[in-house]
């Protein structure tokens, strides 16, 4: 500036904004935003109705680009630009399982797994396998389909969440126990239409499932009563998605609620704060989720979500855990450090401790008989008995004491069948203690105590039991158990967890929460801004930008304007998504997609200024973006009507025809399996370049033999007018039908055009050959001469044609030179100077056949 400034020059250097960033792009024109979008959604290019329809541009451009968005390519789309983002169309094995859950399924798994074993034949054997397919596929595609169901039918995107039933193709939907008489083909997979689930059950008392050895599956004796009226909740509750993002004892469906935020409201917990790499703050072990800082920052948002999934275990399935209450691990269940009990006397009895992390407020502790045992043979009972329970400070403090024999043995579940324990005497006949002849969560005691503040303290049980015994297992004591805040009957969720809820609402019904939880996501404003961003990738070819984290990067100010500028047209469109395009309903998201479309990061077409930083700001924006291996294969299709290496698949149960593209090549062209790759390439690399060749290089013979042999002349897309005599060195060419019959009627044939001045050779071929033995009926051509004319009539050549040499089904013929089968005759002439010529050849044929001659 100060050099400028010394110039005498007045300049100021350019200031870029998110609202200026796009002054010097040139927008592509309408015809080639079409064509881009025709390739996207409809995997083909517009037809001339369509050009001529957006040409206009507004309205008629929006409908035009909406008319697009129908059919199985649109279809095809949103299946695979949905998968990209939730990875859930993965070959992982079983979705629905044969645990009894899904009565339905498992017996009908179970009756023909028999009957294809009693038949013995391989037919029936591969039959039950793709029945199997066919049930997986319609699970594992059931998000995916909900998405085009709610988009092609126009309903609001809303609905992909809060959708009160399942997509199903016929067979999930005989899985789940629906009906399928809706279905249009009850045979076809890939027909999907909305279901539910009727036919889970919960397994609790009742339930009855039998193992057969010799069919190797399982079949449901009784599903007792606990048949469940499922809770669907649009893709949340699918069974693919809780299986795509599982839990596990410890990961506790965070998995599940950092993938909904960053899907469904545009946030990406794991960045929305930074990590401490402090040692010394990431050394508590006192719930740090809970209560530590360092690590609130993000649970405080994160657990509360995962609460809402508390009703969905490690598999996906819906209160999975015996007896049907609740899907909480059992190691939670369980939890507490177990003590051996070695005193196998009253006057024996020892005092046995533990040391427990207690929060300040109304703690519990739980006291567990961890390993009880009946023998039914023998009649041999394992008996713990309970005398006292102390609760000292670090001082020695005694905090609370309770007998035992004060509190009762405890009660079992209503309706149970069984009791806990009584009341115990001393030897002196003093109501002394209470002994538990059962054991488990069902017959804990939950003690209360008034904490004054953090801290470890130590728990006090004195107990015995009955007699050592080889039942207990390990070293043949019984075991007692003591935790704090443990679980007990009736819990749904993590007692030392944050309560189910959402942006600081608490779940009311712990039955539904999910359903609760995707009501108040698409209430969110983020939801609409979570949408775009979902669906921008696969218009735009890369995600929305993020702001640049290094400061010291050389192209920082340029990503950080991107991330501004891509941030505002997120904004701009997700209020237009949310309120309705132009007095359009809300949440359409063929309407946002036209939008999409129509914005300024898909037509920029080329920056006209060489501005460093709008350079790198504008980097991802416009028509320039690399093809993923099916949108190459679709416009491959689109262009030439050929799919590199096309196949149908042998089993209808695994997605329907393939290319090599889509399929032996999908990976090495920077495609994703959803499973281990699970980013597309966004650039080049060399494999990715000798695909793209070895697809150009198989692609162009079968595509020339289609055109030229195998397509009427109109249906052609690449050589119309073209003969497939001539080759890429012929100058003219034409193909003529031999109409006359006899040397009496020889006709003229005429080829005119342009030609260079030399030496040429006029090929003349017969193309159709015929002859029958029986009839000795033939097809053949005779050749009387060859005249050249100026433009203005003049002969500048002449050959008479019986002269020519012969040679493999072509010779003089008197007055004439005959090709008797398939033949081509070689005649050179001489052009005198460059200009427009005819080329006449004077005729005739024998017509055998039903074709007439053909000479080219």
């Amino acid at each position: 500036e100060r050099f400028l400034e010394l110039l005498g020059e007045d300049v100021k250097p350019v200031t870029l904004t998110p609202q200026t960033l796009f002054d010097t792009v040139r927008m592509a024109p309408l015809r080639k935003t079409l064509r881009r979008a025709a390739l996207i959604f409809a995997g083909r290019n517009p037809t001339d109705a369509e050009y001529a329809a957006a040409q206009g541009g507004g309205e008629a451009a929006r409908a035009t680009i909406r008319g697009l968005m129908t059919g199985p390519e649109f279809h095809e789309f949103l299946i695979r630009a949905a998968n990209d983002r939730l990875l859930t169309d993965r070959d992982i094995g079983n979705i629905i399982n044969t645990f009894g859950y899904f009565v339905d399924f498992t017996n009908e798994n179970y009756r023909r797994r028999k009957a294809a074993l009693e038949s013995g034949t391989v037919r029936a054997l591969r039959d039950h396998d793709e029945w199997w397919g066919s049930v997986q596929h319609g699970a594992r595609r059931a998000p995916l389909e909900l998405i085009a169901h709610v988009v092609e039918n126009d309903r609001p995107y809303t609905e992909t969440l809060t959708a009160g039933y399942i997509m199903a193709n016929p067979w999930a939907a005989k899985a789940y126990g629906a009906p399928t008489d809706h279905f249009d083909d009850p045979e076809d997979i890939h027909e999907f239409k909305p279901s539910r689930i009727l036919s889970y059950y919960r397994h609790g008392p009742g339930f009855e499932r039998e193992y057969d050895p010799v069919v190797g599956a399982d079949r449901v004796l009784s599903p007792g009563p606990l048949r469940t009226d499922y809770p669907h909740a649009g893709i949340l509750n699918t069974k693919v998605f809780l299986q795509r993002y599982p839990t596990t004892a410890t990961n506790r469906n965070r998995a599940r609620s950092r993938w909904t935020y960053y899907h469904f409201l545009g946030l990406d917990i794991e960045k929305s704060a930074s990590r401490t790499t402090d040692p010394v703050a990431l050394a508590d072990t006192n719930n740090p989720t809970l209560r530590n800082p360092a690590c609130t920052v993000c649970h405080r948002i994160m657990d509360p979500v995962a609460g809402a999934f508390q009703n969905y275990g490690d598999e996906g399935l819906y209160k999975d855990q015996w007896p049907g209450l609740d899907s909480l691990d059992h190691f939670y269940k369980l939890a507490g450090e177990e003590r051996s009990v070695r005193a196998e006397s009253w006057e024996d009895r020892e005092a046995l401790s533990w040391s427990v992390f207690l929060g300040a407020g109304v703690q519990t502790l739980r006291v567990l008989y961890a390993n009880d045992y009946y023998d039914p043979d023998t009649g041999d009972d394992g008996y713990i008995y309970l005398d006292r329970l102390r609760v000292r400070d670090a001082r020695g403090g005694v905090l609370v004491s309770s007998e035992f024999e004060d509190l009762g043995p405890p009660m079992p579940p209503p309706g149970s069948d069984f009791g806990c324990g009584h009341e115990g005497y001393s030897p002196a006949g003093r109501h002394d203690h209470v002994w538990l002849f059962n054991g488990g969560v069902e017959c804990a005691f939950f003690i209360d105590v008034e904490v004054p503040s953090d801290g470890v303290y130590d728990v006090e049980v004195v107990a015995w039991m009955s007699g050592r015994h080889e039942l207990y297992g390990g070293d043949g004591f019984a075991k007692l158990s003591v935790a704090a805040n443990a679980y007990r009957e009736g819990d749904t969720w993590y007692r030392d967890m944050r309560t189910p809820g959402f942006a600081g609402e608490q779940a009311p019904n712990p039955d539904n929460s999910v359903q609760w939880l995707a009501r108040r996501i698409v209430a969110d404003k983020r939801f609409a801004e979570a949408t775009v961003k979902f669906w921008w990738p696969a218009i735009m070819g890369s995600k929305v930008a993020e702001p640049p984290e290094d400061e010291g990067d050389a192209d920082f100010e340029g990503l950080l304007l991107a991330a501004n500028a891509q941030g505002t047209e997120v904004t701009r469109l997700a209020n237009g998504f949310r309120r309705g395009f132009r007095g359009r309903a809300a949440y359409n998201l063929k309407d946002l997609l036209v939008e999409m479309v129509l914005s300024r990061w898909f037509r920029a077409d080329a920056v006209e200024d060489d501005h460093p930083v709008r350079g790198v700001a504008l980097r991802d924006a416009g028509a320039r973006r690399l093809l993923t291996p099916e949108e190459l294969d679709r416009k491959t299709a689109a262009i030439t009507g050929l799919r590199w290496g096309w196949w149908p698949r042998i089993s209808q149960a695994y997605r329907g025809p393939d290319s090599r593209l889509t399929d032996a090549y999908r990976l090495l062209y920077g495609g994703i399996d959803s499973d281990g790759v699970t980013e597309r390439a966004r650039d080049l690399t060399s494999v990715m370049a000798g695909v793209a060749k070895r697809h150009a290089v198989q692609v162009s013979c079968p595509v020339v033999m289609r055109e030229l042999y195998l397509v009427p002349e109109g249906e052609r897309r690449l050589f119309a007018g073209i003969d497939r005599q001539v080759t890429p060195g012929s100058e003219l060419g034409a193909l003529f039908e031999v109409e006359a019959g006899s040397r009496a009627e020889k006709e003229t044939l005429s080829l005119s055009g342009p030609l260079t001045a030399g030496p040429k050779t006029v090929r003349l071929a017969f193309t159709n050959d015929y002859w029958d033995e029986s009839t000795r009926i033939s097809r053949d051509v005779h050749l009387d001469r060859l005249d050249v004319r100026s433009s203005a009539g003049r002969v500048v050549s002449s050959r008479e044609l019986e002269h020519l040499p012969s040679g493999h089904c072509k010779d003089p013929n008197g007055d004439n030179f005959a090709l008797w089968c398939e033949a081509t005759a070689e005649v050179p002439i001489e052009i005198p100077a460059t200009g427009s010529y005819s080329i006449e050849v004077v005729a005739w044929a024998r017509h055998g056949g039903d074709e007439l001659p053909r000479l080219s």
